[in-house]
C-alpha cells in the first residue's frame, strides 16, 4: 500500500471514528430537548386546565423556543390568548399551527372562527380552499360559501353549494341557502327553481308546497300559487301555515270573509300554539274583521280553546280583550284561568297584579302577589307591590317585611332606589323609624337631588315633630327643585305649623290646593293651620270636606265630632 492510500484510509478511519462517538452525543442531545420540551408543554396544558393562562402562557411560550416547529403548542398558546382576548397574538399563533400541518381539521376550524370573529374574510376563504383540498371535509365548503355570501359574491357562494350539492344530493338547508342568496340579488326565478328542484325531488312534502307557494305570490304568479295552496289544503286540511299564506292574500283582496275563513282553518290547524298566538295578538287590536271584529275575535280564540284544550295562550288573548274593553274583573279572571294552566309564564301573572292596581283592589292584590311570591320567590317587584297593598289594608307590619325583602331582591340601582324609597314610606307607618330614616338617608347619599326622597323624608320627620330644622331644610330643596308639586307645598306648609308660623303655612297649604284641590290629606291639614288662626268654622268646613273625599281616620271623626283639635 502505497503512502498516499494508507494516508486516506487513517483519515477515513479517523472521521468514522468521531461520527460513532457523536452519534451518541447527539442522540443524547435531542432527547434532552424532548424531554425539556415535554416538561413546558406538560406543565402549559396543566395551567391551562387550572385556568392559571399567565403560567401556561409561559411554558408554551417556553416550549417553543425548544421546538417553534410543533403545530400544537402554537395552537395551545392561541387558545389561552383567545381566552384573554388577546386575539392578534392568538391569529398569529393560529396560523403558525394550521401551515405546520395544513391537514389538521381542529387547527383549520380554529383559525377560521378568529378569522371570522376579526372580520379578515379574504384570509378565512384561503384557509377554507386550502383545508377542504386538504382534507375533503364539506364543512369547509358550508364556510367558504357563507364567506362569499358575506363579501356579497354570490356566483361563487352559488358555485360552491352547487359543489356540496352533487356529494350530499337535493337537501333542504342547501336549496335554502341558494334561494335566500337569490332573493338577495332580487332574482326570483332562480329562487323560485330552487325550490321547485326542491319540490320536485320530495313530492309528498306540503311544506315545501307552502314555500313555493309563496315565492308564487311574491312573483305575482297569484294563480300558480292559489293552485298550490288549494292543493294543500285538500292533501293536509290541518295545514295551518297554508291558511295563513291564503289569510294574507285575501286580506289584501280586502275579502273579510274569506280572510276569516282561513284564520278559522288556522285555528282549527296543528299549528303551534305560539304561532297562533301571535296571529291572534297582532289582530285582537285592530279592526280588520269589520263590524263584528270583536265578536270574530272571540270566535277564532274559542275556536283555538277546543283545539287545544290544556293550552294557556288563548285565555291570555281573552285577558287582552277584555282588558280591551276596560272590563278589569274580567281581564283579570281570564288571566287566572292561563295561571291555572301554566303558571310558570310570567306574562299573565304580571297582566293580574296590574288588573288589581286598576281596579283598585288591594285584598286582590295582596292574594295575587302572594301567590306569586311562591312560584316567582326572587321577584323583588312582586314583594314591593304586596307591601304597597298591605300598607293599604293597614297591615302596617306585613308591609314593612315585604317592603324589606324587596330590597334585598332589587336588581339595579333604579330598582333599587324606588324599593328603598317604599321601604322608607313602609317602615314609618309601622313605627320602625330608625328604618325609615336609614333607607331615605341611602336614597339621598345615592341621589342628593331626589325631590320625592327630600319631600318624604322631611314630611315624615315633621309628622313626628322631630329634627324639625333639618326637615325645613330638605322641604326647601325639594320646592326648589319641585316647586308646584302639591306634595312638596303641604310638606312646607305643615313643618311651618309645627313651627308655629301659621300663616305661612297656611299660604302654602293654599297654593297646594290651588293645584289639586280634592286632596284630603292637604285639607285635613288646613283645617289644622285654619283652627290655629281662630277660624273654627273655616278649619271644620275643610275637616268635613276631606272626610267626604275619603279620608278615614279615628283623629278626624273625633275632630268634626268635637268641632276642635285633637293633636296626634
Amino acid at each position: 500500500m502505497n503512502s498516499i492510500n494508507r494516508i486516506l484510509l487513517f483519515f477515513g478511519l479517523l472521521v468514522l471514528s468521531q461520527l460513532s462517538l457523536a452519534q451518541p452525543e447527539k442522540n443524547l442531545q435531542d432527547e434532552k430537548k424532548r424531554l425539556e420540551f415535554d416538561k413546558h408543554f406538560f406543565e402549559g396544558m396543566k395551567e391551562k386546565m387550572i385556568q392559571n393562562y399567565e403560567a401556561a402562557e409561559s411554558n408554551f411560550k417556553a416550549a417553543i423556543l425548544i421546538e417553534s416547529k410543533n403545530a400544537n403548542v402554537h395552537y395551545q398558546l392561541a387558545n389561552i390568548l383567545v381566552v384573554q382576548k388577546r386575539y392578534s397574538e392568538a391569529i398569529m399563533h393560529a396560523e403558525r399551527a394550521f401551515h405546520l400541518e395544513s391537514n389538521n381539521s381542529w387547527y383549520s376550524k380554529f383559525l377560521i372562527e378568529l378569522y371570522k370573529r376579526d372580520g379578515q374574510l379574504s384570509e378565512a376563504i384561503k384557509v377554507c380552499e386550502l383545508a377542504y383540498a386538504q382534507t375533503n371535509d364539506l364543512h369547509f365548503l358550508y364556510e367558504l360559501a357563507s364567506f362569499y355570501d358575506a363579501k356579497n359574491e354570490a356566483k361563487k357562494a352559488i358555485k360552491v353549494l352547487n359543489t356540496i350539492e352533487k356529494e350530499k344530493g337535493i337537501q333542504e338547508d342547501i336549496i335554502r341557502k341558494k334561494e335566500d342568496i337569490f332573493l338577495k340579488q332580487k332574482n326570483v326565478k332562480a329562487a323560485i327553481k330552487e325550490i321547485e328542484k326542491l319540490c320536485n325531488a320530495f313530492p309528498d312534502r306540503m311544506n315545501y308546497m307552502g314555500m313555493l307557494a309563496d315565492l308564487y305570490m311574491n312573483a305575482n304568479r297569484q294563480k300558480d300559487a292559489l293552485s298550490i295552496y288549494d292543493k294543500i289544503q285538500k292533501t293536509d286540511p290541518r295545514n295551518g301555515y297554508a291558511a295563513l299564506s291564503l289569510a294574507d292574500y285575501y286580506q289584501s283582496k280586502k275579502d273579510i270573509e274569506a280572510y276569516y275563513s282561513q284564520l278559522m282553518l288556522a285555528m282549527k290547524s296543528s299549528l303551534e300554539t305560539n304561532v297562533k298566538m301571535q296571529v291572534m295578538a297582532m289582530l285582537i287590536p285592530g279592526d280588520v274583521l269589520g263590524i263584528d271584529h270583536r265578536a270574530r275575535c272571540k270566535a277564532l280564540i274559542d275556536t283555538f280553546i277546543v283545539y287545544h284544550p290544556t293550552a294557556a295562550e288563548p285565555y291570555l288573548l281573552k285577558g287582552d280583550m277584555a282588558m280591551q274593553a276596560r272590563n278589569l274583573e274580567e281581564a283579570r279572571l281570564q288571566y287566572l284561568k292561563s295561571i291555572d294552566l301554566n303558571n310558570s309564564s310570567i306574562l299573565p301573572w304580571e297582566q293580574v297584579l296590574f288588573c288589581d292596581q286598576q281596579l283598585p283592589n288591594y285584598q286582590y292584590l295582596l292574594q295575587d302577589c302572594e301567590k306569586m311570591m311562591v312560584v316567582f320567590p326572587q321577584n323583588g317587584n312582586v314583594f314591593l307591590l304586596h307591601s304597597i297593598a298591605a300598607r293599604q289594608l293597614k297591615m302596617f307590619d306585613t308591609a314593612f317585611e315585604s317592603a324589606r325583602k324587596a330590597v334585598w331582591l332589587a336588581n339595579d340601582e333604579d330598582n333599587l332606589l324606588q324599593s328603598l324609597g317604599n321601604l322608607g314610606d313602609m317602615a314609618h307607618y309601622a313605627k320602625k323609624y330608625e328604618v325609615s330614616d336609614s333607607a331615605f338617608e341611602a336614597i339621598l347619599a345615592i341621589e342628593p337631588n331626589s325631590a320625592l326622597s327630600l319631600n318624604n323624608y322631611a314630611y315624615f320627620l315633621s309628622l313626628r315633630n322631630t329634627q324639625l330644622d333639618k326637615a325645613m331644610n330638605m322641604s326647601k330643596r325639594s320646592l326648589a327643585l319641585d316647586p308646584n308639586n302639591p306634595s312638596n307645598l303641604d310638606t312646607y306648609a305643615w313643618i311651618l305649623y309645627q313651627l308655629n308660623n301659621l300663616e305661612e303655612a297656611r299660604k302654602y297649604a293654599e297654593k297646594s290646593l290651588e293645584i289639586s284641590p280634592d286632596n284630603a290629606e292637604v285639607l285635613d291639614h288646613l283645617g289644622d293651620i285654619l283652627f290655629g288662626l281662630g277660624e273654627k268654622e273655616s278649619a271644620l268646613k275643610n275637616w268635613q270636606k276631606a272626610q267626604a273625599l275619603g279620608m278615614d281616620s279615628s283623629v278626624l271623626l273625633e275632630k268634626i265630632k268635637t268641632k276642635s283639635l285633637i293633636k296626634q
